[in-house]
């Protein structure tokens, strides 16, 4: 059986992190306030920025947030477990080479420097569904609807991981940390452990 995972808030803390350096980067760099809305999905909402400054700041900044994202709770020891037992794990990132140098390296470092066992790593990806039926995802995780909406609607078993912008989707299986996971899992396909 594969597992599909989304990167950012799904195995690491991403959007935590991007607040607090947004908010900083808006008093320091640009004179401003600092975030006008927390709960906003969309960055430009939350900054009350104009759309080119989201990706000024990214530029700027979200290659040394993402390289110093940390991961969530149990989030290595679960997907190791399930790796062991013959789960293979494909990670598939939204990360972009617009605004990274290089998105594969910097997730593959980051996977290797936890530990997080992994067997297929895709970046720049769009809507995610092309790579969950290139590579017979059997389960996907992500924190975003919209991608779990795409995969869901190829046929493909979603959780949504949640997070404080999409607390109101109630379309999907939600899971709030890696032992929800791991007990869907378990519960769901054969006991945890892989039939391959």
């Amino acid at each position: 059986m594969v597992l599909g995972i989304d990167m950012d808030d799904t195995i690491c803390s991403t959007n935590e992190l991007i607040i607090a350096e947004a908010d900083q980067y808006d008093k320091e760099v640009l004179g401003g306030t600092g975030v006008k809305d927390v709960n906003a999905y969309e960055f430009t909402e939350m900054m009350g920025w104009p759309e080119g400054m989201k990706g000024q700041f990214f530029k700027d900044r979200l290659g040394a947030i993402m390289s110093r994202t940390p991961i969530k709770p149990y989030a290595r020891e679960t997907i190791n477990l399930l790796h062991d037992q013959g789960w293979e794990i494909v990670i598939i990132s939204f990360r972009k080479d617009k605004y990274l140098d290089n998105p594969y390296k910097l997730t593959e470092d980051w996977l290797n420097m936890y530990g997080v066992k992994f067997d297929k790593l895709f970046v720049n990806t769009g809507t995610k569904e092309d790579e969950c039926i290139e590579n017979n995802v059997t389960l996907f995780i992500d924190d975003k609807e919209s991608h779990c909406e795409d995969v869901a609607n190829v046929g493909i078993d979603v959780l949504l991981f949640t997070n404080e912008y999409n607390h109101k989707e109630t379309r999907f299986k939600r899971v709030d940390n890696w032992l929800e996971i791991y007990d869907y899992i378990k519960e769901k396909y054969n006991g945890g452990k892989s039939s391959n």
